[in-house]
Parts: structure tokens; C-alpha cells; sequence
């Protein structure tokens, strides 16, 4: 299968192409960004010298869809929706790793400030998160990849919702590298003020709020009363994030990681970790570490229970660069060639 990235220079499409050029059933045909003109693209990334001669342009749309079966769209978001009809129009499949096809258009509005402009291919794309999208991903001309917040919080949340087992707020502290953010060129994205240092940023109005309460109440039929608080951290890559839930009634470790196990045990990229406490009384749970997941497509589930059953911290951790973007596009990418999901990224 012949396939193109469009914005193969920003840290994910870059590293899309990382994965795809391993892929042993697609060839990359196509590379465009916003250069301003043709360059070779190890001259962007020299560790690609001899794995490809491709050179990146300056973005074409007819040339994308002349060149490419199947098409990655790693642009800035509200840019997408420029594309997305020419090419669904051209009979090619498309996966946007934007936000354009995330969220209802009032929504959409709201949290990036601009009216939708194709609402019509909104409204049938497919949001996909593997996990919980699978059946719908097979038969998707178009799939709206998740941000990577919303991937560690609602792989770690929605067997739990699903099963009705959680009251109350959830409380979720998120902590994710700044390349989450994109190549900008920002004073504060600096290494100098990134390395050792920590802060949280957008309580209440971060832009993966919506994502997170929409898809968890769409698919698992519960009212979400979520508050959600990324922070930047200095670190390479990454997400890690701490959740924190009250039950209905008393529940136990092992009743717990019986439901992860009910609707992840058939999840190639979901790796739950095991109770490591000594104690009968309650869960103590083998937490998940983010470097056992950087540079996978892993995701790691781990939790603890308090004495009282009542209660549970929830980790999951990713790496957001893979599993929180390029690796999720490319095993949404597999399901819709009906290729085995791992293909390519183990």
C-alpha cells in the first residue's frame, strides 16, 4: 500500500515516517510540510540517510492524492478540514492526527476558536482508539486519531465506567513531555527552561477535556464529571497519568483487574501490571514506570485499592509521540487494511 504523510516534519510526522518506513506491507510515496521548497528528507533528519531518497515538499493536495492510497495528516489543527473533502472525494483513506474530527462542531468551536468547515465528513468520521473502535475502524474512510491525553485516560477509565463501577468526580493529574506541544519556537519549550523543571498549564480549558468526557460518556452511556490537569515535564518523552476514583460499593483488587482483563486481555498494546502486595486487605498494585513505555506503542495500565475498597489511584503511561500519535495512526492504519494491528510497530 502506497502511503503519504502530509506535515512530515513536526515530531510526529517524523516520527510516522520512522514507523512506516519499517512497515513490511506500505511504501512511502509521499512526504510534504510546510518547506518551502523540495529538500531531501535526511536533510531535515539525517538519521534517515540511506532509508529513503524521498524528498519533502511543499504540499501539494493533488499530488498527495495521485501519489498515496492512504494518507496521514499530521498538520496543525483547523488545517485538516482545508484537505480532508478533496481527498475523501478522491477515494483515499485518511487518518487525522489533528483534532478537526474529534469533537462536534459547537465544541470544535469552542476549544480551537474556529467555525468547522466540513461538517458533513465530521459527522462520519470514526474516532480511533483501537481499544474501544476496533469494529468501527475496519469499515472507516476516515478515522480521527486521539490526542495523546485523552489515549492514557481513556484506555485507563473506560473498563471501569463500562462496568458502572465509579461515583463521583474523577480527578485526573497528567504529566506529559513538552514535545506533546509541537516544534514551536517558544521561549518556554526551550531546554534550558524544560529540563528540570515541571508546571501544570490550561485547568479547566485544556482543549483534551471535551475529548475525554465525549468519547468516555459516547461509548460507555455515563455522565463524566472529569477534572483534568496536564502538566509540562522534563523529560523526553512520555505521558504518565495519575487518576483517582471512588467506587459505588466496595470492590477488590482482583474484582478490579478482572474487568481490565475482560476488555483489554485481547489488546496486543495493553500491558496491565501485576498486584505486587503482600497485604490480603487490599491491592497494592505493581505501578506502571514511564521508561518501560518510551519508545513503544504500549500503553501500561496499573492501579492500588485502599483499605476500604472504596478508593483507587489509577496509573497508565504512554509514550506520547507513539502510542499518544504515530503508533496508534499506523495500528488504525493495520485494522483498516485488515492487516494484523502490530504489523510494523513491535
Amino acid at each position: 500500500m502506497k502511503v503519504g504523510v502530509l506535515g512530515a516534519t513536526g515530531f510526529t510526522g517524523e516520527k510516522l515516517v520512522e514507523i512506516l518506513l519499517s512497515h513490511p506491507k506500505v511504501e512511502v510515496t509521499y512526504l510534504a510540510s510546510r518547506t518551502p521548497h523540495s529538500v531531501s528528507y535526511y536533510e531535515f533528519f539525517p538519521k534517515f540517510k540511506g532509508k529513503t531518497d524521498l524528498k519533502c515538499e511543499p504540499l501539494n493536495i493533488e499530488k498527495a492524492a495521485e501519489c498515496a492510497d492512504i494518507l496521514f495528516l499530521s498538520l496543525p489543527h483547523t488545517v485538516s478540514m482545508e484537505y480532508v473533502p478533496y481527498l475523501l472525494k478522491k477515494g483515499k483513506k485518511v487518518i487525522d492526527l489533528s483534532a478537526d474530527y474529534r469533537l462536534d462542531s459547537s465544541l470544535y468551536k469552542e476549544y480551537y476558536g474556529k467555525q468547522h468547515e466540513d461538517k458533513n465528513n465530521l459527522a462520519k468520521a470514526v474516532y480511533g482508539l483501537p481499544e474501544i473502535n476496533e469494529e468501527k475502524i475496519t469499515k472507516a474512510g476516515l478515522v480521527a486519531n486521539p490526542g495523546c491525553y485523552p489515549t492514557s485516560v481513556i484506555l485507563a477509565l473506560f473498563p471501569l465506567l463500562r462496568e458502572s463501577l465509579i461515583d463521583g468526580k474523577i480527578i485526573v493529574d497528567a504529566k506529559s513531555s513538552i514535545t506533546g506541544a509541537g516544534r514551536k519556537a517558544v521561549i518556554d519549550y526551550h531546554y534550558s527552561n524544560i529540563s528540570g523543571n515541571i508546571w501544570a498549564y490550561k485547568p479547566f480549558v485544556h482543549q483534551h477535556t471535551p475529548e475525554i468526557k465525549a468519547v468516555l460518556t459516547k461509548s460507555t452511556n455515563k455522565n463524566i464529571d472529569i477534572l483534568f490537569v496536564p502538566h509540562v515535564v522534563g523529560v523526553e518523552a512520555g505521558i504518565y497519568s495519575t487518576i483517582y476514583v471512588s467506587f459505588k460499593k466496595k470492590v477488590t483488587g482482583s474484582q478490579i483487574r478482572k474487568v481490565y482483563d475482560k476488555y483489554y486481555k485481547q489488546c496486543p498494546f495493553i500491558r496491565l501490571n501485576n498486584d505486587s502486595s503482600p497485604h490480603q486487605k487490599f491491592w497494592c498494585g505493581d505501578l506502571p514506570k514511564l521508561k518501560n513505555v518510551v519508545g513503544t506503542n504500549f500503553c501500561d495500565i496499573g492501579f492500588s485499592v485502599d483499605y476500604s475498597g472504596k478508593n483507587s489511584v489509577i496509573v497508565s503511561c504512554i509514550d506520547n509521540l507513539i502510542k499518544g500519535a504515530a503508533g496508534t495512526a499506523v495500528q488504525n492504519m493495520n485494522i483498516m487494511a485488515g492487516w494484523d494491528q502490530t504489523l510494523g510497530l513491535l
